[in-house]
């Protein structure tokens, strides 16, 4: 485009320096036929300019805005679960209205974790054991859930159980639909066993063995 610009700019040039001396002879009607067709060549030019101008820095905006996005995490250690359970929803008094279905996909150790559009990021000596599920509903209701109030964990065999201190709750899920969420629990570095405990709060717990290496 600029060098188009630059070649229309020569051109006028060349076509002004030809015309000065005939125009001389000429009479004051053809000058100002000719000086118009001059300014409107120069106009198009001008316009092409700008154009070309707003174009580029609106491709530039759209680069930078694709920069700003925040790389994924990656983890260092990961063992699949696929575990699926049944739990019913209940209504404020307690009664159910419906189930839905808590599927847990896999366990990873990470050091950064994005949860609600913010990076978490461990401290030395520190690490974060992150639960990834799934949760399904295959009714016609939208219920919220704290999905944290399903897991619970054990670390190297000790009697503790833990609540998840990195959590998306409340999660809403929408009408027979599948919403997937994470819940994150701080822990040591050298910490590689564990246990989850899956179950209602005031219900039974089923255990799932974390080996990770």
């Amino acid at each position: 485009m600029i060098s188009f610009i630059k070649k229309l700019i020569q051109l006028f040039k060349n076509i002004f320096n030809q015309r000065t001396n005939k125009l001389s002879s000429s009479s004051p009607k053809h000058k100002k036929i000719f000086k118009l067709a001059l300014l409107l060549i120069a106009i198009i030019g001008l316009t092409l300019l700008i154009s070309n101008i707003l174009k580029n820095g609106s491709n530039d905006s759209t680069v930078n805005s694709i920069d700003q996005r925040q790389e994924a995490t990656y983890a260092k250690s990961i063992q699949t679960i696929n575990k699926t359970y049944t739990f019913p929803l209940k209504d404020d008094k307690s009664v159910e209205v419906s189930k839905f279905k808590y599927v847990i996909d896999n366990v990873a150790l990470q050091d950064e974790i994005i949860v609600k559009g913010q990076r978490a990021t461990a401290v030395k000596g520190r690490t974060f054991l992150i639960v990834n599920l799934k949760i399904v509903n295959d009714s016609s209701l939208v219920f919220d859930i704290n999905t944290r109030d399903y897991i619970r964990l054990s670390i190297e065999g000790e009697s503790e159980r833990f609540a998840a201190d990195i959590h998306n709750d409340p999660v809403q899920i929408q009408a027979i639909a599948t919403k997937p969420t994470r819940l994150g629990f701080p822990i040591n570095d050298n910490n590689r066993k564990f246990v989850l405990y899956v179950g209602e709060i005031k219900g039974e717990k089923k255990p799932i063995n974390i080996n990770l290496k």
